[in-house]
Formats: structure tokens, C-alpha cells, sequence
């Protein structure tokens, strides 16, 4: 052993005997800040290379009949992630069972990615996969490769109870921004679903024309980035001229005072909403949401 070379500890090769098989030669070093090289050699010290037949996992048929199916539409790297092998497994594979491909595979260019992160959670993958000229799977797996991981990551817009979350507002008060007020949105469609997606950007340009609307010293600093830098000059001004309780979220226990001053001891709504902290259109729209809540319950 060399001078300047690391001396193994106990602790290292615990880790080694414990993660191999389960973890590559080269993520182990990773972890323990040793080369590739040097893991190789600790192991065939620590004689683990014996069982290394053992713990190589056994190809089924299924897994077979994927490659056979896939091999003309996929590389090798996309099979790997879709049957959680390494992608030099995969290559072995293929020259065990003797599979060729009609035709070399083609390779992502730069103005395909563009296309594909532009369009996605906008379009179908299937209108996209005719576009490429490339499969579902294909795309799904290059998503991934590209670290998108749903449409919202990529297209920059979220849901309205994202929305609804960030600013802590109920969710049927964005719906009623959205129907009432033009609040910009458009349908996302993600594989299976479709939601109304809202781009930051869009909303903070409603937002400065639709102030009245907004109690902006109840929203977060930067929960919403890039956050404009007027909001919060306004935020200090609706901390002096806002009510205090003014876009609160309703909890159980209040909607339960309400239904029982309302009904029982029969106070009218501006009465309640003094003893709750509220404005009397917010007392009248919840009661109406109430009703509506034990109609269909």
C-alpha cells in the first residue's frame, strides 16, 4: 500500500458487505469517496466475489419477451430503467438471445427535447409521439432522463389548490377568480387527467391589476417565485388597511359555531361575523356552502 493511499476502515467494509448487490460498484464509492477501481479491489479482498453469481438477479421470461418487444423502439438505457437493470446488462442480454435491431437507434437531438418539454402537459403524449415520430414509452423515458417528472414541473403552472395553498385562501375562491374575475388558466393535460393549470407569472399580473381581490400581507414571502418586487410594498400596506381575519380559511370549529349561532340562537349575520372576526359576506357565503355540504351529505 502506497503512502498517500487511504487505509480501509471497519466501518467502510461493513458497508461493503451490506450494500453489494444492491448498490453499483461505482455508487459505493460515491457514498464512501473511493474510486471504482479501488471498491473492485476490496471486494475481491473481502472475497465477495465468490457469491457474485448468486447474487446476479436471473433473467425471466417476461423480462425475455419486454426485450424482444422493445428492442426496436427503445435503447438500452430506457429498457434498463423500465426493468431496473443496469444498461450494460441489457447488452449482454441481447447478444445471449441473439436479438438484432431492424435499424440503429435513433439518437435525441436538441430540437426533439425542445419540442417534447414545450408541448408536454400541454398535448397528448400520443399527439407528440406522432409528431417525433417516437413511442409513448420512448417519451415517458426520455421525460425521465430530462428529470420531468409531471407536467406542472416542467410547463411552470400550477393547480388552483396549489394555488389556493400558497396563498392560504380557499380553493373555491380561486374558482371564483378564475369564473368571475378572469383569472388567466388554462387545461393541462397530464397522461391520463387534465387540470386547470395557472402560470405564476400570469397570476402575479392579474394579481396587480386585481389588488382588492388579494390580502397580500397574508401571503408568504416568495411562495410564489418569482415574486415581483411591488407585492411587497403592497403587503405593507395591506397589513395596516386589511382586516385581520380577511381570506382566513374556515376551520371545523368555526363552521360549527356558525351553524349553531346561526340556527339555534338565531343572531343574524353581521352579529356572527363580529363575534367570528369575519365580514358578513363571508358569513353569508359559508352558510350557503354549508347547506349545500349537508344537502348532499
Amino acid at each position: 500500500m502506497s503512502k498517500n493511499q487511504k487505509r480501509w476502515t471497519k466501518e467502510e467494509d461493513r458497508f461493503l458487505i451490506q450494500h453489494y448487490g444492491a448498490m453499483t460498484l461505482q455508487e459505493m464509492g460515491k457514498h464512501l469517496h473511493r474510486s471504482k477501481e479501488s471498491v473492485n479491489k476490496r471486494l475481491t479482498r473481502l472475497n465477495l466475489r465468490a457469491s457474485d453469481t448468486a447474487l446476479r438477479k436471473k433473467w425471466t421470461l417476461e423480462q425475455d419477451a419486454f426485450l424482444q418487444e422493445n428492442i426496436d423502439i427503445m435503447n438500452n438505457r430506457e429498457m434498463a430503467h423500465s426493468l431496473g437493470r443496469s444498461p450494460s446488462s441489457i447488452a449482454t442480454r441481447i447478444k445471449v438471445l441473439g436479438l438484432t435491431r431492424k435499424t440503429a437507434m435513433r439518437r435525441w437531438t436538441l430540437q426533439e427535447d425542445e419540442y417534447l418539454l414545450r408541448y408536454y402537459g400541454v398535448k397528448p403524449l400520443s399527439h407528440i409521439s406522432a409528431k417525433l415520430q417516437r413511442s409513448v414509452q420512448a417519451l415517458e423515458s426520455r421525460l425521465n432522463r430530462l428529470e420531468v417528472y409531471g407536467a406542472k414541473a416542467h410547463v411552470g403552472h400550477i393547480t388552483a389548490c396549489e394555488l389556493a395553498a400558497c396563498l392560504e385562501v380557499d380553493v373555491h375562491t380561486i374558482y371564483k377568480w378564475i369564473h368571475k374575475e378572469n383569472l388567466p388558466y388554462k387545461m393541462i393535460i397530464a397522461k391520463t387527467r387534465t387540470f386547470m393549470g395557472i402560470d405564476i407569472q400570469s397570476f402575479w399580473k392579474w394579481a396587480e391589476q386585481n389588488k382588492s381581490c388579494l390580502n397580500f400581507f397574508k401571503i408568504p414571502k416568495n411562495t410564489l417565485i418569482p415574486e415581483p418586487a411591488w407585492v411587497n410594498e403592497q403587503r405593507k400596506l395591506d397589513y395596516v388597511k386589511r382586516p385581520k381575519y380577511e381570506h382566513k380559511k374556515w376551520t371545523a370549529e368555526e363552521d360549527a359555531r356558525l351553524w349553531r349561532m346561526f340556527y339555534q340562537e338565531k343572531r343574524n349575520q353581521r352579529e356572527i361575523g363580529q363575534l367570528l372576526g369575519r365580514s358578513r359576506n363571508s358569513v353569508q357565503r359559508r352558510l350557503e356552502r354549508l347547506r349545500k355540504k349537508k344537502l348532499v351529505s
